[in-house]
């Protein structure tokens, strides 16, 4: 009689979905924020904090989702580039738009969304910023569905202060 293989053992850390599900409420506040604005001296700066937030972490549950595990993740941080480039390596495709905006991602832009810092600076428009978003969550998407791993959709409840 053949023995039924083991599953693997859950790594520690964020799992897959856990990175997942907080991109997509990054995501639908930066869209909501774009949408409607906000009583703020600089409300686009922090819808782009927002993209910039739901973008890595889409990335990041990809990769979580093919294996690679929390501590090396935390390891490479915001590095848009690099998340990006092992992302491929592992099939994640990527359009037009997703490589433009990943390609001027770096820690000056995702510091200057942050922090109050002048000077110019060469960064995507929020249009550009939501469309990355909504790629990336139909791409990583695809790949829960791809793997048998269930996603929800998100909830739009009012929370409750």
């Amino acid at each position: 009689m053949a023995t039924r293989p083991k599953p693997p053992r859950p790594q520690p850390g964020p799992t897959p979905l856990g990175f997942y599900n907080f991109a997509v409420s990054y995501h639908e506040g930066a869209d909501l924020i774009a949408d409607r604005g906000l009583k703020a001296t600089h409300p686009e700066s922090v819808a782009m904090f927002l993209y910039y937030h739901a973008i890595e972490l889409y990335l990041k549950s990809f990769l979580r989702l093919q294996g690679v595990t929390a501590k090396r993740l935390r390891k490479i941080g915001h590095d848009f580039q690099t998340l990006q480039s092992r992302a491929k390596k592992r099939g994640l495709p990527f359009g037009k738009v997703e490589e433009e905006v990943l390609g001027v991602l770096d820690g000056e832009i995702w510091s200057r969304a942050r922090y109050l810092i002048s000077g110019p600076l060469r960064a995507p428009s929020l249009t550009m910023l939501s469309k990355t978003s909504i790629a990336l969550r139909q791409s990583v998407g695809k790949a829960f569905h791809d793997a048998g791993e269930p996603i929800r959709m998100p909830s739009h409840r009012t929370p409750k202060r």
